[in-house]
């Protein structure tokens, strides 16, 4: 995602220009920064447990619920008011962690570019976005409690089933803009190479574009993101820029991986089926602590933190499964890559500058790596690829029409 601002456009095309130098992260610094960022992590999970199940159990769920309810006789604007009442209190306790860990720790270790103006900015619109979404599907499960009381949870799996799809969709197009400038690929030999690549194998690209990462990290990154015609390869600017043309080629082949491979449908399935257990277990914890709970029934919005403590507990659990997947799809990317182009040593270069870039713990505890992280470890894709075997991959015979139709 390139800049879109008023100055005329920058037509030096990336290979142009050698790739700026990537420092060498120290090994012990990394560690400590991943620690911290591990540690904000695990702590803001425990309070979006904590706080909620205090909540619940000193009586102030039942308080807000009925504050909103002197305002207003109607169940649908009760639930509004109680989740901006509640939204509110759970953000002042939570902001400070936020702070620390998404600023200062950011900067602290060289990684951010953002005044703390623009951090604030930046934090004000995500939280904006999250509150009008969680005020959506909040409302939706409530009234679904009132109406369905014994469907409730199977309408609401299906009710946020069709809201990720819609969104995984708008990601690319409206929200990550909001965040972050984009422009197409510059016209030129990396553009003609990468797009050949994707030709090779006769896949539909709808774009590859620049994202200006860079304005604001130092931090690099590549994905795919989106479907059907939003569908597209990001790759950051902090990337192109320290990298050869070479490496960038075998980055573009891992993210080709996904799209053959269809990986954001398959990790988009793994969210759905969390998505139908969670709301499963959650009516059974209704069912079976409301009365003891003091609440008025199921569609009692004071009930809300015991859904998300059975929420986040269930997300809890899942968490290395859903990890464990994402890891091995990333591997077959990987493998898909070096498979493609055969560049073992490109790739191997890439892994190390993006693990630099990235100030990455190469090698973390095994734990940590299978419970918390959804890439495998630097170490363990460059032992994969120093391991790695050629396998065949499917070439297209029409390449000429796989180009017309990609540039479309």
């Amino acid at each position: 995602m390139a800049s879109t601002g008023n100055n005329a456009p920058d037509t030096t095309s990336p290979e142009d220009v050698a790739p700026k130098a990537v420092e060498p992260a120290d090994p012990a610094r990394a560690q400590h920064y991943q620690r911290i960022k591990l540690t904000m992590s695990i702590v803001g999970m425990g309070l979006n447990f904590v706080i909620p199940l205090v909540f619940l159990l000193a009586g102030g769920s039942e308080a807000i619920r009925n504050l909103a309810e002197g305002w207003t006789s109607s169940s649908a604007i009760v639930v509004v008011l109680y989740l901006l009442v509640a939204g509110a209190g759970l953000q002042a306790i939570e902001f400070p962690f936020e702070v620390y860990s998404g600023f200062i720790v950011e900067k602290q270790f060289g990684l951010s570019k953002l005044t703390l103006t623009s951090w604030l900015w930046d934090w004000l619109k995500g939280t904006a976005i999250q509150t009008v979404l969680i005020v959506i599907i909040v409302s939706g499960i409530y009234l679904l409690l009132r109406w369905q009381a014994d469907l409730w949870w199977l309408l609401a799996a299906v009710g946020a089933t069709l809201l990720i799809v819609v969104l995984a969709a708008l990601v690319p197009v409206l929200l990550l803009p909001l965040f972050y400038k984009f422009e197409p690929i510059p016209e030129g030999e990396l553009k003609d190479r990468l797009f050949a690549l994707a030709d090779r194998i006769g896949t539909r690209v709808k774009g590859v574009y620049v994202w200006h990462l860079g304005d604001k990290s130092s931090k690099a990154n590549a994905a795919v993101t989106g479907w059907g015609r939003t569908r597209r390869i990001i790759i950051s600017d902090t990337l192109i820029d320290s990298n050869t043309p070479d490496e960038i080629e075998v980055v573009m082949a891992h993210e080709l991986g996904h799209h053959v491979r269809n990986d954001v449908w398959k990790m988009m399935l793994v969210q759905v089926i969390l998505i139908f257990i969670s709301f499963f277990v959650i009516d059974l914890a209704l069912e079976t602590w409301t009365d003891s709970l003091g609440l008025r029934g199921i569609s009692d919005i004071a009930g809300l933190p015991l859904v998300i403590i059975v929420g986040v507990g269930v997300s809890l659990i899942a968490l290395p499964v859903a990890n464990w997947l994402s890891r091995k799809a990333e591997s077959a990317a990987d493998r898909y890559a070096l498979n493609l182009t055969g560049m073992r040593d490109q790739f191997i270069s890439a892994m190390n500058k993006l693990g630099d870039q990235n100030m990455s713990q190469k090698q973390p505890s095994a734990v940590v790596e299978f419970i918390f992280h959804s890439h495998p470890s630097i170490h363990r894709r460059i032992a994969n690829a120093r391991a790695w075997s050629p396998q065949p991959v499917k070439i297209t015979e029409s390449a000429s029409e796989c180009r017309t139709r990609t540039r479309d």
